[in-house]
Formats: structure tokens, sequence, C-alpha cells
């Protein structure tokens, strides 16, 4: 069999097709290694959000039970108060309650705000509660798909590697350590389609002479800029054709 530009036509996308499902092979983990870097940092900010909450209740308490001491400490000052006998002992108990009544006023408005903080904190964890839910459960579903869509792209590769295979024998055998040389260079892109009159691969002309192999076919052609292998377009083939006649 000659390599026409038909066949090598058809092996180039053999090769470009394996080359796709190839990187979807690759990018599909990368993304979903991705996403899943993004679920573990939101689920770092909820597990901050979670205990920035906790602190605020731990504050609360603390604050209440301070309050709860000030009102004691009132109560037995006010009942000192009603002992006292002397009159500078009763001032000084006086003023000790009035402090103390100021502290309790202040005591009150910080746990007022702190309810009020709390509040809101458990009102915004609860959204983001539900977003990361929703944003691991995506992840969840996207890992699913990609190992369903990976199980079928291997089969699909495997059955596309055979076909090159089959394909390749096109190639002479004479050429065929230059073609593998050439496929590893350039993987996918290994064949360049020439339209008018240039390499679609690195947008050089080709020679006359080049041209007439391209159309002769009786071996391969090769750019002599990038070193691709050569074929001509589909729709100069039959240009080609009567020029060569």
């Amino acid at each position: 069999m000659s390599a026409t530009a038909e066949n090598l036509r058809e092996l180039h996308q053999l090769h470009q097709r394996a080359k796709a499902l190839r990187d979807r092979l690759i990018s599909g983990p990368k993304t979903l290694a991705s996403r899943q870097a993004a679920l573990a940092n939101r689920q770092a900010a909820l597990e901050a959000s979670r205990k920035a909450l906790q602190d605020a209740k731990v504050q609360l308490k603390k604050r209440e039970h301070a309050l709860q001491a000030l009102q004691s400490k009132i109560d037995d000052l006010q009942v000192k108060l009603n002992q006292v006998k002397k009159n500078d002992e009763y001032k000084a108990l006086q003023n000790q309650i009035a402090n103390d009544k100021s502290a309790v006023e202040k005591t009150e408005g910080e746990i007022l705000g702190d309810m009020v903080r709390i509040d809101e904190q458990a009102a915004a964890l609860g959204v983001e509660e539900a977003e990361f839910k929703k944003f691991a459960d995506e992840v969840t579903g996207l890992k699913s798909m990609l190992e369903t869509q990976a199980g079928t792209q291997k089969v699909q590769l495997n059955e596309l590697e055979s076909a090159i295979i089959g394909a390749e024998a096109i190639i002479p055998e004479d050429e065929r350590e230059r073609y593998r040389r050439t496929v590893k260079q350039h993987g996918a892109d290994a064949m360049a389609f020439v339209e008018n009159g240039a390499c679609s691969g690195c947008f050089v002309s080709v020679t006359p002479q080049m041209m007439n192999e391209l159309i002769n076919a009786r071996a391969l052609s090769f750019c002599k800029t990038c070193g691709r292998i050569l074929y001509l377009a589909e729709e100069d083939i039959p240009n080609t054709k009567r020029l060569a006649r």
C-alpha cells in the first residue's frame, strides 16, 4: 500500500483523536484535584467559622457569669449597707455599689452585643454550610463522572492505538524509523497537510519538487523546515492530479 494523501490523512486523524483522549485522561484528574483543593480550603474556612461561633458563645457565657458575680456582689454590699453604723463606711459602700451597678450596665450592653453578633454569625454559618454542601456534592458528582468517562476513554484509546498500528502499514519499511522519530518529536502533529503551497505545520512554502513528490505519492515527503510528514489537503487533490497528468 502506498502512502497516499487519503491514508496519511486518516493516520493523522487517528493520532489527533488519540491525543485528544490522552489529554482528557490527564486533564480530568487535574481538574478534580483542583476542585478537591478548593473544597479543602472551603472546609478549613467552614471549620474556622464554626470555631469563631463557638468562641463567641464561650465569651457570652463568661460575660453572663461575670454579670451574675457583679449582681451577687451588689446584693452583699446592699446587706452590709443596711448594717453599717459609720457614715464614712456607708458612703464608701454606696460608691462601691454605684461603681458595680455601672459595671453591670456595661456588661449587660456587652452581652446584648454578643447575642446580636452570635445571631449574625449563626445565620452566616448556615449559609456557608449550605454552600459547602452544594460544592461538595458537585465535587463528588465530578469525581464519579470522570471515573465513568475514564473507563470509556481508556477503551476508546486502546481501540485507536490498535487502529494506528494498523494504519501505519502504509509507511514504507525503509522510512518507518524516521516516521517514528518524527512522531516522537511532534506527537499527534507529526503530519501536516499542504495547502496553497505551504506546510500547515510551520506555514513555510514547499518547493515545486516536493509538490511533485506529493502528487506522485511514491514515498513520504518531509517538510524541509519543521520535519513533519506532508500530504496534500483534500481540496487540493483533484487539482494536483490534473497537473500530474
